[in-house]
C-alpha cells in the first residue's frame, strides 16, 4: 500500500483574522503611547502601520511584491 504524505496548511482566515485584531490593539495602544489627543489621521496611521507588520510577520509574500 503506498503511503500518502499529508502536508500542513495553516488555517489563513483565523490566522489573518488574529493579524487584524493583534495590529488593530497594538496601533491603538500606539496612537496614544506619545499623545493624549491624536488625529483621526495619526490613529488611522498607526493602527494601519500595526495590523500590516502582523500580516508580515506571519506571510511571507514575493520579494517584487508592492502590496498593489
Amino acid at each position: 500500500m503506498e503511503r500518502m504524505e499529508k502536508q500542513m496548511k495553516p488555517k489563513f482566515i483565523p490566522l489573518l483574522e488574529q493579524c487584524i485584531e493583534t495590529g488593530i490593539s497594538l496601533g491603538y495602544n500606539r496612537a496614544f503611547k506619545h499623545n493624549d489627543s491624536p488625529t483621526k489621521e495619526e490613529f488611522e496611521q498607526e493602527i494601519h502601520r500595526a495590523v500590516m507588520n502582523e500580516i508580515y510577520e506571519w506571510f511571507d509574500f514575493p520579494e517584487n511584491y508592492d502590496g498593489n
